[in-house]
């Protein structure tokens, strides 16, 4: 029922409403990029995705990142298993329409291979609505919980020398009225660190230690 709802909401989303919410969720989610590259030192490596019919568009992030020589993965989806697998974006990489719509690499498109998944520092989680503490409620497809949990694998099978102390951040760009008072969720569900709306950041965990500054509640 609460999917329903939400995507007869987002289906309701004009021209003028999703221009202006991902023109200022961009704006929001630009110093936020900043202050991970920061965090690490070096230029990032991003899990993404093209949105797809009234979705909140990341595309000006994705572009910006890239610029900045981040490195922007997006996934391609195989409908029999509903999983995903990571291909690097460039301007040379070719998009065909895969599940759902979504424009996603072609099958010749170069492929990251699972083994390297622990490169990854943040995830551009998409869904439907999400509450406050981290909740998010997907397509139903659950494409997004099996990447999740297959990345936790690819992390615990890493070489010691490349094991990391922690996962990749998990963040969503949202609109602010898919903010839920309360998402229910599963165990194998994948919950989100950060929210980002026209409005606010949103520190849904506490494990997130970005250092991030400004208005709300000391964070932007």
């Amino acid at each position: 029922m609460l999917r329903l709802q939400y995507k007869a909401r987002r289906q309701a989303v004009g021209r003028q409403e999703r221009e202006a919410g991902s023109e200022a969720v961009c704006r929001r989610a630009y110093p936020f990029l900043k202050a991970l590259r920061e965090r690490h030192g070096r230029p990032l490596h991003l899990c993404a995705y093209f949105p797809f019919g009234n979705e909140l568009d990341i595309t000006a992030v994705l572009l910006d990142s890239r610029k900045r020589g981040d490195v922007v993965y997006l996934p391609r989806t195989d409908a029999a298993s509903r999983t995903m697998s990571l291909h690097p974006w460039t301007e040379h990489t070719v998009l065909t329409t895969g599940a759902f719509g979504l424009q996603e690499p072609g099958p010749e498109a170069e492929r990251l291979d699972p083994e390297h998944w622990d490169k990854l520092d943040a995830i551009f989680v998409p869904g439907i609505a999400y509450d406050r503490q981290g909740g998010r409620l997907g397509l139903g497809a659950g494409y997004y919980d099996r990447f999740w949990h297959a990345y936790l694998e690819a992390l615990d099978r890493a070489p010691l020398e490349r094991r990391r102390a922690d996962s990749a951040v998990r963040l969503a760009c949202i609109y602010s009225w898919q903010l839920a008072e309360r998402v229910p969720m599963e165990p194998h569900d994948i919950a989100v660190e950060w929210l980002i709306t026209e409005d606010e950041i949103i520190a849904c965990a506490a494990a997130a230690e970005l250092p991030l500054t400004g208005k709300n509640g000391g964070r932007e």
